[in-house]
């Protein structure tokens, strides 16, 4: 056996590396050979993300609040990712956040860190490495409640102060924000009001120049206002009464009368007012021989000294159509609903009740077939308008009454005695009967009936 030299021994451990040298040699050539491959299919690309990413918060110590609202704030960042990876992402893919944690009160610059869910992906930048941070203590206080009312009510009508319930609130936040904040005010649009406002509105806490106080809550976060609503005096607002003459022709009724506007707002002095029924005549429509549609503008009939706020011309349609047979008779109306302890006066002695239906039975009827209710129920004092119900025998249709609406004020009885007792009315008929709710016709007239004698009230 030939012995092995050293030299020989170095000489074969040369040619060993040399082949180790060229194998890894070809493993790295191989890998960027591969690496520009995948690159070619799949390149990298790197640029700024399209969307900005919220930043949450951390860390927040408890009995502290930031006085900014954290809630609003973004960074944008920077990756490098594959194609592949790139096209797929989403916004959700993405967390950027602030570290609280440990912080106590006072003025912070805290770091933004960006996460993304995808391996792949690098995060190189965030365009807003820091945030600014002001922590303060949580504080809370009692504030009154304030109503400010805007616009404003009908002409001829006026508010008076609201009340709001509850009388005060609780404001809590950052404590430099709570101190701030001296009433908390809801707001409430009377929207040319005639009568008595309700609302439920929210609350918003304000400071001593009236301006809104940010990053605080108000508990309750609503008041319930009442605003109340009263005429004018020297002003008052009463309904419009046609004055009708003559009937339609045979064969012929009055079905409708119709008047634009149905209310007028009347000025003047106040005791002259006061003499003034709840309701105002307008100029004579001739009815007789009509077999259609009269169409008419006429002028208001109105006491010396009183004028209309929106001038005396009114329009007043009626409307004739063929008939079985009809009839207007005059009626005293009827109260009915009034709550014990209280009485009502109504504006006008008796209504203008426009019927139809087969001859015979308008030729029939007697004084206690036809009602004109004024149903009272559940009305408090004061002044109100009310519409008239019909109570008629079953073939019979109440077509119309003359006026509309009525004015009913209603007081408390002034004697004990009186305040016992309840105003009610008993409706007792020879005949089945039918509730028919009056249709549009604000009309008054001195008529006789087409074929029947006048009932409830005097011959015209």
């Amino acid at each position: 056996m030939d012995a092995i030299t050293p030299r020989s021994s170095r000489t074969r451990w040369r040619r060993l590396i040399e082949r180790l040298g060229t194998l890894a040699l070809s493993i790295v050539l191989a890998l960027i050979v591969w690496l520009i491959a995948i690159n070619q299919q799949d390149p990298l690309v790197q640029g700024e993300y399209s969307e900005r990413v919220p930043v949450t918060v951390r860390g927040l110590g408890q009995g502290l609040q930031p006085v900014q609202d954290l809630s609003k704030e973004t960074v944008r960042v920077v990756l490098r990712a594959p194609r592949s990876s790139w096209d797929n992402l989403t916004l959700d893919d993405f967390i950027a956040y602030i570290d609280l944690t440990g912080l106590d009160q006072g003025v912070h610059d805290v770091d933004v860190h960006a996460e993304v869910v995808d391996p792949r992906v690098d995060i190189l930048t965030v365009t807003r490495p820091e945030l600014r941070v002001q922590l303060d203590r949580t504080a809370e206080k009692e504030v009154p409640v304030r109503v400010d009312v805007m616009d404003s009510t009908a002409f001829g009508f006026d508010w008076q102060p609201p009340l709001v319930t509850p009388m005060t609130v609780t404001v809590r936040g950052p404590e430099t924000q709570v101190s701030q904040a001296s009433v908390a005010v809801a707001e409430v649009f009377l929207r040319n009001a005639k009568n008595q406002v309700e609302r439920t509105e929210p609350l918003v806490a304000q400071n001593a120049q009236e301006q809104p106080v940010p990053r605080v809550e108000v508990s309750p976060a609503e008041a319930r206002i009442i605003v109340p609503v009263e005429e004018w005096p020297g002003r008052k607002e009463v309904a419009v009464r046609v004055n009708l003459e003559g009937q339609p022709a045979p064969g012929y009724r009055l079905s409708t009368v119709r008047v634009n506007p149905s209310t007028v707002v009347l000025l003047g002095n106040a005791d002259v007012l006061a003499a003034v029924p709840g309701f105002v005549e307008t100029e004579p429509v001739a009815l007789a021989g009509a077999t259609s549609e009269i169409q008419r503008r006429l002028q208001l009939r109105v006491p010396d000294g009183v004028t209309v706020l929106e001038g005396r011309i009114v329009d007043v349609t009626a409307s004739i159509t063929p008939i079985q047979g009809g009839a207007t008779i005059r009626q005293e109306p009827v109260i009915q609903g009034l709550d014990a302890g209280l009485e009502a006066a109504v504006a006008i002695d008796t209504l203008d009740v426009i019927l139809s239906g087969p001859l015979p039975l308008l030729e029939s009827l007697g004084a206690d077939d036809v009602f004109v209710i004024l149903d009272l129920t559940g009305l408090l004092p004061g002044n109100h308008t009310v519409t008239p119900r019909v109570v008629a025998p079953t073939e019979i249709q109440a077509e119309g009454v003359i006026p509309e609406r009525v004015e009913v004020v209603i007081s408390i009885r002034s004697t004990p005695e009186a305040a016992t007792a309840t105003e009610t009315a008993t409706i007792t008929a020879t005949v089945t009967v039918t509730e028919t709710v009056a249709v549009t016709a604000t009309l008054n007239s001195e008529q006789p009936a087409a074929t029947a004698e006048p009932l409830g009230g005097d011959t015209p």
